[in-house]
């Protein structure tokens, strides 16, 4: 009987191999040729019955259904599969799935070299999550990085929120027994004492999904001056600009290229993450407008430079 690691890197490779042949398609025998090219160290060709069972167990983990095309005489991803309701569940669960085949390895080998990792809040995961589940309030040890105590916060928590590998509880805050009528974020790995409490009812519901939309990341608070989304400009090489096409900075960016050059159009609102986000890149963009955001990097580049007079 095949391990489980060995059945995890089988799922996650056959669901790649048809989401590579969308278009027309694999059959069983070239399936099974693609696989044993993929693992050549070790014996992962599969009977046609194993093939079926491990298509049950696809369709029914991921919501990914392939199934046999009579007329093509193949099995085809099935198009309702790839809506994009289901999308983000079937990515965030394929790539766990390939997560926990790298971890496998990881502690197998020596030829996987990973950074030493460090505190992500996750141990808090499950009290928050039955807390956004059951509408119960939350209550938590909550410790600034630019504070040296903790202080007791409590919350109407309405969801997860992962962004550059932080993960962050979203919701309303209670002050005094008062809702703050703000949205805010609470970063796991700063939250400890962790409990949920008694029940809420929210009167006017929120999709949060939609409050981050237009901002990058979890940063909310407008830059001073920015109340509305505005359309910002940038400019890089081309050669530089690939690095955006793999890894977009914002979901609303959209590319050309112009007289040799790579210009990257956003719709958003300035925030101070944004901002972060474009010094990282140093020498290497330029931001063309608006001219209210390019004052407010000049700024912060000439305090910068101080530093070092």
């Amino acid at each position: 009987m095949a391990s489980k690691h060995n059945l995890i890197s089988r799922l996650t490779r056959i669901v790649e191999l048809f989401q590579l042949h969308s278009t027309n398609g694999l059959s069983f025998e070239e399936v099974n040729e693609h696989l044993k090219s993929t693992f050549t160290d070790e014996n992962q060709s599969i009977s046609l019955r194993t093939f079926q069972r491990d298509l049950k167990d696809i369709e029914s983990s991921l919501k990914i259904k392939i199934t046999f095309n009579k007329i093509k005489k193949k099995y085809v991803l099935d198009e309702n599969s790839t809506e994009n309701s289901l999308k983000n569940s079937q990515l965030f669960t394929l790539e766990s799935l390939k997560m926990l085949h790298i971890a496998q390895d990881v502690a197998e080998s020596n030829f996987i070299l990973l950074e030493e990792r460090t505190a992500t809040g996750l141990e808090n995961y499950n009290c928050i999550k039955n807390a956004i589940c059951l509408k119960k309030h939350l209550e938590f040890h909550y410790q600034k990085f630019d504070q040296y105590k903790s202080n007791r916060r409590k919350l109407m928590p309405l969801a997860l929120k992962e962004s550059k590998n932080r993960w962050y509880v979203v919701g309303y805050e209670l002050q005094n027994g008062l809702k703050i009528n703000q949205l805010k974020t609470f970063a796991l790995d700063r939250m400890y004492q962790c409990e949920a409490t008694t029940t809420f009812v929210l009167n006017n519901p929120i999709n949060v999904a939609n409050h981050f939309t237009d901002f990058l990341g979890v940063t909310t608070k407008p830059l001073d001056g920015f109340a509305e989304k505005v359309h910002v400009t940038i400019e890089t090489s081309i050669e530089y600009g690939k690095y955006f096409s793999t890894l977009p900075i914002h979901p609303s960016q959209k590319t050309e290229i112009i007289n040799g050059k790579t210009i990257i159009n956003l719709q958003l609102i300035p925030t101070t993450e944004l901002v972060a986000e474009l010094l990282s890149h140093n020498h290497q963009i330029k931001v063309t407008q608006p001219k209210k955001l390019i004052e407010t990097i000049k700024k912060i580049l000439s305090q910068n430079l101080k530093q070092y007079n």
